[in-house]
């Protein structure tokens, strides 16, 4: 898995997709309500923790197994208060949601703001940075009726993500395969 999130372009361009197209969910499908999001999370995290636990006991891997075993229960559990009662899960997701993007706003304003005068790009981050601290202040002031006009929100986010991926795996494929003049050739590595 965590040669998943290596930068290259097939991975970029497959977490590119995948990303427009939850986030396109988000935005474009009538009648999608939190509480059936928090269904959803709650029947994959209870999957999650399943295939964790019975992987974990299959394996035995010596002490870890009792690690991962736990971690299996854990996700279980959660999994199974998400979808015992989805409105409380709602509640406490859009509060915590405001306070992360609180944080990520004012952490992004306080960069921003430290090079406004050296790019013009930095303004384009400082508008992003209020947007956000901007909906995190939102969601906080009034969480149960922005419950709702959350998922459309996300879902733009992460169809921009989405659309920065794509960009990166472009990126990364148009980056010269030459060093110095001559061609770069892959090879294993091998400790002596």
């Amino acid at each position: 898995m965590r040669k998943f999130f290596v930068p290259n372009s097939r991975n970029s361009l497959f977490r590119g997709i995948l990303t427009i197209f939850l986030g396109s969910i988000l935005l474009f499908v009538p009648g999608l309500t939190m509480r059936t999001v928090m269904i959803i999370i709650g029947a994959l995290l209870l999957l999650s923790g399943l295939v964790t636990m019975i992987l974990a006991n299959r394996k035995r891997i010596g002490s870890m197994s009792g690690f991962w075993s736990a971690q299996g229960l854990m996700t279980v559990l959660f999994g199974i208060i998400f979808i015992a009662s989805p409105s409380v899960m709602v509640k406490v997701f859009v509060v915590f949601l405001g306070i992360i993007l609180l944080i990520m706003g004012l952490f992004q304003l306080i960069g921003a703001i430290g090079t406004l005068s050296r790019s013009a790009w930095a303004w384009i981050y400082f508008l992003i940075a209020l947007m956000t601290l901007a909906s995190g202040v939102y969601l906080l002031t009034d969480p149960f009726n922005s419950a709702e006009a959350i998922l459309k929100f996300i879902g733009v986010i992460l169809i921009l993500n989405g659309i920065s991926e794509l960009f990166m795996a472009w990126k990364i494929s148009r980056q010269p395969q030459t060093y110095k003049g001559a061609p770069v050739h892959d090879v294993t590595y091998e400790e002596v």
